[in-house]
């Protein structure tokens, strides 16, 4: 009976430090997206961050750059982005990591005025029908 108490109470620690490595850490993760003009050298920071953009700096490509960041775990489904809820643009980027949390990718504003941007993560439930899970919007304002 001794062997098996002692055996039971040096076994409690070990459950409790085992707990609490269990499930993911996806407290260092937020809902997010922010934009800039490119992508850093390390690929995974945005250059000059901000919410307002020159058309005319931007060029002909009027290139943005986004990075949509999820507290939960992407699992590979692949990133909605809607431009003023779709009316001046949608785009779909497929996500090729299987765990991840963060994308990185680009589309193009050549008009000035406000606009409103929503991310989200896009799971195949069928042949042609995705659902759509809200991660983060913000607005951006591209001046002349």
């Amino acid at each position: 009976m001794t062997f098996i108490r002692t055996a039971f109470l040096c076994l409690i620690p070990f459950f409790v430090f085992a707990n609490g490595g269990c499930g993911s850490n996806d407290s260092d993760f937020k809902n997010s997206l922010t934009f800039g003009t490119g992508l850093g050298g390390n690929g995974f920071d945005l250059v000059s961050p901000g919410t307002s953009f020159s058309v005319a700096a931007e060029g002909t490509t009027g290139a943005i750059y986004f990075k949509l960041e999820s507290a939960a775990d992407m699992a590979g489904r692949a990133v909605r982005i809607y431009i003023n809820d779709g009316t001046y643009g949608t785009h779909d980027y497929l996500n090729l990591q299987t765990y991840g949390h963060i994308l990185l990718s680009s589309f193009r504003i050549t008009d000035t005025g406000t606009f409103t941007v929503k991310g989200y993560l896009v799971e195949q439930v069928g042949p042609d029908i995705g659902k759509e899970t809200f991660v983060a919007g913000s607005n951006i304002t591209m001046q002349p």
